[in-house]
């Protein structure tokens, strides 16, 4: 994937009130995005409500579709950001569970406190959608059983290790939505917290209360951890958003970006789109 340093997001002039107030991104589980087969693997229903996704375009070009589909009557807006936008955390070995001293996007202590799920610290992470047909890629297989032997002192026990893969997850929809040009950052949630993956690992039978965390991963009543999560923006990068106004706005939504901006980003640069459409 070719890296640019810049990433576009069509949104409403609310939305961008919204990020530019409380300073933050919103990603959404994929049980709530456009394209309802996201959610879906070939083998676990609605596995995907655990994968959340804030979906841009690397394309610097105006993109219609996307003022038309993402921005109310094209009365938006489009925000440039710089890749990776966010506060970045650090973390010393032994916070957390850390292992080692270690940063992160992911604001642990707000986590921890949730006690709601886990998430590995390299997350969010940045992928090119790739739009393909293929039906193995669209709903991948995600549950693997590896049967084992396991000789202890001449007693013979059969034994089974489960073990989920969502990597595929969030990254492939048909070429029907191969306009949208998406660049999208992912992060991967599982459905316990760190918390509850520390008490499992201290029962007598670890095997059957690891099994009950990971039963949460196909039972469908299981709710997501969190209908939207939220990354914090690095400040100092906020300070360089870019905000083009869609090619509908009127004269009153151009003064209230102007206001929003004034009130929370006095350093946003604003400009109008090129596109002239009736």
């Amino acid at each position: 994937m070719e890296e640019k340093k810049y990433l576009y997001h069509y949104t409403s002039i609310d939305t961008l009130l919204l990020i530019l107030k409380n300073k933050t991104i919103c990603f959404n589980s994929l049980v709530n995005v456009d394209d309802l087969e996201e959610c879906e693997t070939g083998d676990i229903k609605k596995l995907g409500r655990f994968c959340y996704a804030s979906c841009w375009t690397d394309s610097d070009e105006e993109l219609i579709a996307l003022w038309s589909m993402y921005t109310p009557n094209m009365q938006g807006v489009r925000i440039k950001l710089e890749q990776f936008p966010f506060v970045k955390y650090n973390y010393k070995k032994g916070d957390y569970y850390f292992k080692e001293d270690s940063t992160s996007f992911i604001n642990y202590k707000e986590l921890t406190e949730d006690d709601k799920a886990s998430i590995v610290p390299n997350c969010p992470t940045l992928t090119k959608v790739i739009y393909t047909d293929d039906e193995s890629l669209l709903f991948p297989i995600s549950k693997n059983i590896e049967k084992k032997t396991i000789n202890t002192n001449g007693k013979i026990t059969n034994t089974e290790n489960i073990s989920y893969k969502i990597d595929k997850i969030g990254k492939y929809k048909r070429k029907n939505w191969e306009f949208q040009n998406e660049i999208r950052y992912l992060i991967s949630m599982a459905p316990w917290s760190v918390r509850e993956l520390e008490l499992c690992s201290k029962q007598k039978d670890f095997v059957k209360a690891q099994r009950e965390l990971l039963n949460r991963l196909e039972n469908e009543n299981i709710k997501a951890p969190y209908d939207r999560y939220f990354l914090k923006l690095d400040e100092n990068k906020l300070e360089n958003i870019e905000i083009l106004l869609g090619p509908k706005v009127t004269e009153v939504q151009k003064e209230m970006v102007n206001l929003i901006v004034k009130e929370y980003c006095p350093t946003a640069k604003i400009s109008q789109s090129t596109l002239k459409i009736r």
